[in-house]
């Protein structure tokens, strides 16, 4: 017997979220008329009990999991631990209209993989597409057994060009981490002897509140000056609730204090729900700016996720970026880097960048724009299957409108951008990644070798 069951989180949209579970569900009946499911989507804790309840109490062969929005990896770890039952994870591609990231289902697709393949659980996956008879096949092949859960390993990286030019020097780094990782979020999980001893990193723990005490002294003349700065290249920002604007501004300027006060390189940041729910702000613009300096901010409190983005940094004369991979389409064959809203404000395709609200939280300052055309070289330090190793692939930002509120770009991996992408979630590569602009992968690359790191690419 099939089962199934669907993920959501309440921040996201909701009812767009039922109807994709409504037609995915409706496509696995008219292939399994027997299959029965927990039929309400799965928002709380309550809920996931009575789910693993219902789970427990009948005998399934398969279980389909529909990720109709983003959501953390806590329950269906927990889920996929307790059931021990051949999972296919469903997710939901949606429109790039430019407006809100209404469900984020690809991204907490890629979020599980990481977490379940690090613990030694290997689902398989479906991303819906347009073509019925494509998604047909896909739930066929999961029910009778011909599905792709296989373990894969990428391919050792090698540098390409004998030539390279290998002048560059990372010094040794110190990362500020203000607060704690998100529940469920075991992507932004870390060694940190192993981050002292084999990267080099020295870590400074702090917490919000130190952040926002930093915030709150920020004087008047300085919140002014910079809101007369921040206006000169954010369109919009008349727009904003000024006291919120003014808060998220003092963020920005409570980062550069702590950097000074603690000499750190980068962050990574426990950036929501407190900042908005307390402090009363988004921090994604102040991160953004911070971003603008080399000063890297990472979200989520991702600390090998920051250390990605100040390894590009000492690199190349570019600011980096932290992303979440959120879309794919199979034939534009493209996929779409996002996060909310802390793209550098050099990272703007010309004419496009404004000032913007969090599309869940509502509040500011966020960046919002698409990203410039270009080369780029993706990376990450990674904890893939629990081990540490590099990533490396080059990439290109294609000349789009910005596909969802906040930043993003389309990006283009070279021939089959889709089968790269189910590549890299089903070696368990995080739901961040960072890029720079320009090639530097033979760089990132010697580096591993220097400091004796397994690189890998596609």
């Amino acid at each position: 017997m099939i089962g199934y069951l669907a993920l959501a989180r309440e921040t996201f949209d909701v009812e767009y979220a039922e109807s994709k579970f409504k037609i995915a569900k409706s496509l696995l009946l008219s292939l399994s008329p027997d299959a029965i499911g927990f039929e309400n989507l799965i928002t709380n804790d309550e809920d996931a009990n009575s789910a693993l309840s219902f789970f427990n109490s009948n005998d399934f062969e398969k279980i389909f999991l529909f990720q109709t929005t983003f959501t953390d990896a806590k329950f269906l770890l927990n889920f996929a631990k307790s059931i021990q039952k051949p999972i296919c994870i469903v997710s939901f591609p949606e429109p790039r209209t430019g407006g809100r990231l209404r469900l984020n289902s690809i991204c907490g697709l890629n979020l599980a993989m990481h977490s379940l393949i690090k613990n030694d659980i290997t689902p398989d996956f479906v991303i819906m597409e347009e073509d019925d008879k494509a998604n047909e096949i896909s739930f066929s092949n999961f029910i009778e057994g011909q599905s792709g859960s296989e373990k894969i390993e990428w391919d050792i990286a090698s540098i390409t060009n004998s030539n390279a030019d290998f002048d560059y020097s990372i010094d040794k780094q110190t990362i500020g981490i203000i607060g704690t990782r998100p529940e469920g979020f075991d992507t932004c999980d870390y060694d940190s002897n192993e981050v002292t001893s084999k990267l080099n990193v020295s870590l400074v723990d702090l917490e919000l509140e130190d952040l926002f005490d930093e915030a709150k002294d920020i004087e008047v003349e300085t919140i002014v000056k910079t809101k007369s700065t921040v206006s000169s290249y954010l369109a919009g920002t008349e727009e904003l609730v000024q006291e919120e604007f003014d808060k998220s501004l003092s963020i920005f300027h409570g980062l550069e204090n702590l950097k000074d006060k603690h000499n750190l390189d980068a962050f990574a940041i426990r950036c929501w729900p407190e900042t908005f729910t307390e402090y009363g702000c988004a921090s994604c613009g102040p991160m953004a700016m911070m971003n603008e300096k080399k000063v890297s901010c990472a979200c989520e409190a991702d600390v090998l996720g920051g250390i990605s983005c100040n390894i590009l940094n000492q690199m190349n004369n570019n600011p980096s970026l932290l992303v979440d991979i959120v879309d794919v389409d199979k034939s534009d064959n493209s996929l779409v880097f996002w996060h909310c809203g802390l793209a550098p404000i050099s990272m703007a395709k010309e004419g496009t960048a404004k000032s913007g609200i969090h599309s869940n939280r509502k509040k500011p300052l966020l960046h919002d724009f698409s990203l410039k055309e270009g080369e780029i070289t993706i990376f990450r330090v990674s904890k893939a299957r629990g081990r540490l190793q590099f990533f490396v692939m080059k990439g290109q930002v294609l000349d789009r409108p910005n596909s969802f509120s906040g930043t993003s770009g389309v990006i283009n991996l070279g021939e089959n951008s889709a089968h790269k992408l189910e590549q890299m979630f089903k070696g368990g590569l995080e739901h961040h990644v960072a890029f720079t602009y320009g090639d530097i992968s033979d760089k990132l690359i010697h580096f591993g070798q220097q400091m004796d790191i397994p690189t890998y690419t596609l």
